[in-house]
């Protein structure tokens, strides 16, 4: 029978041993797409449409549809995830139902893989609503996908926020409702 120590360091072995792999494996990854793929990147290529037939096509419009779903995405989760937050500390009474609703269903929505909200986004935004394959879209299934991780941080942040710095704030004849914005 082992004892406890080697037991231990047979165990630290092992996960270094898979550690070790999977970081040479991600290495050898990044390298076989840079030594096959590189040659392809020019400026031509970044700042070109794309065309359906020929060698010749570049990646500019899917740059700027990027651009343009994050900063959509973002637009829509930020205020409701940010005033959700907000309630949730500043205003909700502790252990309400309404406070663990929104918690169960923050909660849910963190735990669900994104590939559903993708095909929940193509079912719902595109054939139910008619948005079609559209920025609009994208951005909305997107903003689903970080809604729980916005309610949760500035949550956390603003508990963090020391309850001397909120009777501070309000000592200064601020209304209440004023801590969390300015």
């Amino acid at each position: 029978m082992l004892s406890r120590q080697m037991k231990d360091k047979i165990a630290l072995a092992t996960v270094w041993f898979a550690a070790a792999m999977t970081v040479g494996f991600l290495f050898w990854i990044i390298w076989y797409i840079l030594s096959n793929g590189l040659q392809y990147v020019n400026w031509s290529f970044i700042t070109s449409d794309y065309t359906r037939i020929g060698e010749e096509s570049g990646i500019w419009p899917m740059i700027v549809s990027t651009i343009y779903m994050v900063i959509a995405s973002i637009s829509i989760a930020a205020p409701i995830g940010i005033m959700t937050a907000i309630y949730l500390t500043e205003y909700a009474k502790v252990g309400s139902r309404l406070v663990k609703v929104i918690r169960f269903c923050t909660e849910s929505l963190a735990g669900i893989p994104s590939i559903i909200f993708g095909l929940f986004g193509m079912t719902f935004f595109v054939a139910v609503l008619g948005l079609g394959f559209s920025i609009l879209s994208g951005a909305l299934t997107l903003s689903i996908l970080i809604l729980p991780v916005i309610i949760r941080t500035t949550e956390e942040a603003l508990m963090r926020c020391h309850k001397l710095t909120v009777k501070a704030h309000t000592a200064l004849a601020h209304r209440r409702f004023t801590p969390s914005g300015s």
